[in-house]
């Protein structure tokens, strides 16, 4: 029995996948975070207002939405909503890019947390922007800001952001030196970064052979959720998750602070991402930021060990659990 399940969790990584973690893992933050904050009338009263009646399970998708509107356009309606994400869109057309604002890239590689090196920190990147998002709401930095982001610009960007710091490669990166081996960057050396995963393919085992999974960034975005929570309606997951306490979620210290204790925090998870797998044929080009393609290989597994895809989805049922909650937790004392 224990072999077929493996087998059939495996067999997860090739079916059809009609709800991509871009969709479904935001969904899920958004739809528990829902859940926790009806259990305070008047915070769940103030987010409608600020949202127009949409939900966090609904705004949860719209920061990568909205990668596909054109600077200067008209939004898709004149909701007040849409036309505040469209102003948002034409105040970050080009540097800064509101497209990277989701992630940040510190390497895995070594033993660093974001304050700890320079390399693959940006002034706006997620870890920024999470603070930004939420002097908004507090008033403590002006709607009419240089970025226009509003309050309820604020309130989408928050619920989205927190989906993408739960998943480990949207924090952590590999960089590879001169010779295509992994290394610990520094500001004179930067080597080539693997752009999160997003350059390469990734390779798992499946019936005993290493099959490939598509990008190994996609995958973490994807397939883990799949994985995760397999056919189960979002409704249900999400009101079994925000019926039950996930541990160790609580954060410590000033709200503003968070952003940068949950990079720290998915960093260990992020490392063991990669070090569960082993890298071939990277190709790298002089005069780059990043390299141009290559191989992660799942590693055989130890004795006792689990699979990568069961690993992961385990990993990622934790972090979308953490992350309702926190939102929720973060919106009760950023609009208090």
């Amino acid at each position: 029995m224990k072999r077929l399940t493996i087998a059939v969790l495996i067999l997860c990584l090739f079916s059809v996948n009609i709800h991509a973690y871009g969709p479904r893992g935001h969904q899920l933050v958004g739809a528990i975070a829902d859940r926790r904050v009806a259990k305070n009338p008047a915070l769940a009263r103030k987010i409608r207002q600020l949202l127009g009646g949409l939900t966090l399970e609904r705004v949860s998708t719209l920061p990568d939405e909205i990668k596909g509107w054109k600077c200067g356009d008209d939004p898709p309606t004149r909701s007040r909503v849409n036309r505040e994400l469209q102003a948002f869109v034409d105040a970050n057309c080009s540097e800064p890019s509101h497209s990277d604002f989701h992630f940040t890239n510190i390497p895995v590689f070594g033993n660093e947390d974001y304050d700890g090196g320079q390399v693959g920190r940006r002034e706006f990147d997620i870890v920024h922007m999470i603070p930004f998002c939420i002097r908004v709401l507090k008033g403590e930095e002006p709607e009419r800001n240089d970025r226009r982001i509003t309050k309820a610009v604020a309130v989408i960007l928050l619920t989205h952001y927190f989906g993408d710091i739960h998943q480990p490669l949207h924090v952590g990166a590999e960089f590879f030196d001169a010779n295509a081996k992994p290394f610990e960057p520094t500001p004179e050396n930067q080597g080539f970064a693997d752009q999160g995963g997003n350059k390469l393919i990734l390779f798992t085992f499946f019936n005993g052979n290493r099959t490939s999974a598509g990008k190994l960034h996609s995958y973490w975005d994807s397939q883990t959720v799949n994985n995760a929570f397999g056919s189960t309606q979002n409704a249900t997951v999400a009101q079994r998750l925000a019926s039950k306490e996930p541990t160790a979620w609580q954060l410590t210290g000033d709200i503003e602070t968070w952003a940068e204790e949950l990079a720290n925090d998915i960093m260990p998870t992020a490392r063991e991402a990669r070090q569960r797998l082993q890298y071939k044929q990277i190709v790298i080009e002089p005069g780059k930021h990043d390299i141009i393609s290559g191989r992660a290989e799942e590693k055989k597994k130890a004795a006792g060990g689990t699979f990568y895809a069961i690993w992961a989805g385990d990993v990622v049922k934790t972090e979308i659990h953490k992350g309702g909650w926190r939102l929720a937790a973060l919106l009760e004392q950023a609009l208090q």
